[in-house]
């Protein structure tokens, strides 16, 4: 009980740690981008947006004023995470809505649509576990929500992996997209999220055994090493071009596979014993 203890509060101070950096980074990228001088500009690849930036800022810095403030109102960081949900859901209309034309001229960096799916997915967490503890059921949807915020930038590093644009950018305009910065960005609080839910099912499966923790770099490397593999086997057809490939029904299949097994093996966890 003590070394659980022990781990739990280590792994509480490394997600403050890495919400700090998270947080300063964020505030970082954001006053190069009022000061004209955007971190890693390219005209021809994807650059991390001022708005993704400062999606990031707000979403951090609200977590650390959760776990350090006393006193931080719960409904703080409701209307928080509320104004970030809703700014990237109103940028995913923005793309949805208006011609590629009229969003060119307007000569500023968007965040991308599978950004704003990400960041969503992230908030959607976040108000969640703000609201109550992470319940111990059979339908483990925060542990879902974590998983699914990772895909998009899954996906568009499997794009630079393969020089497929398909996977990186909008298209219309290349700088629009997830950048290597950004997937650094969001894998690192993504992490933070993690270490700092110690109810999450996830750290259940992997504190039970050896062999789980094997079962799950199985499946980790199923959803992001299999669809490289499928990629460069079948070169002529997936890697190097542009649009989606067979490596993209690889990595669906092996998101389905992670999420199901662990629902599934929480579902059963919660099943009273036989007799």
């Amino acid at each position: 009980m003590e070394l659980k203890t022990k781990t739990s509060s280590s792994a509480a101070r490394i997600s403050i740690g890495l919400d700090a950096l998270v947080l300063f980074a964020s505030i970082l990228v954001t006053i190069l981008w009022l000061a004209g001088y955007p971190a890693l500009y390219s005209d021809s690849s994807p650059v991390m947006s001022a708005f993704t930036s400062l999606s990031l800022l707000l979403m951090a810095g609200s977590r650390l004023a959760r776990k350090l403030l006393f006193g931080w109102p719960t409904a703080l960081t409701l209307a928080v995470i509320g104004l970030v949900m809703g700014g990237n859901v109103s940028s995913m209309l923005i793309h949805l809505s208006m011609p590629p034309e009229l969003l060119a001229s307007f000569d500023i960096v968007l965040t991308s649509v599978m950004t704003s799916v990400g960041l969503t997915l992230f908030c959607l967490y976040e108000l969640l576990v703000a609201l109550r503890e992470t319940p111990q059921t059979g339908f483990i949807f925060d542990d879902i929500l974590l998983h699914l915020a990772l895909v998009p930038g899954g996906l568009s590093l499997l794009g630079v992996m393969l020089n497929n644009p398909t996977y990186i950018s909008e298209g219309s305009d290349p700088r629009v997209g997830i950048s290597l910065l950004e997937m650094g960005f969001m894998g690192v609080y993504a992490i933070s999220a993690v270490l700092s839910n110690p109810h999450l099912f996830l750290w259940q499966f992997l504190s039970a055994s050896w062999s789980n923790r094997w079962i799950f770099v199985a499946l980790f490397a199923n959803q992001f090493i299999a669809p490289l593999i499928v990629a460069y086997l079948f070169l002529g057809v997936s890697a190097n071009s542009t649009g989606p490939g067979l490596e993209l029904f690889v990595l669906l299949a092996g998101v389905i596979a992670t999420v199901s097994f662990l629902t599934m093996q929480a579902y059963l966890k919660r099943q009273p014993p036989a007799g």
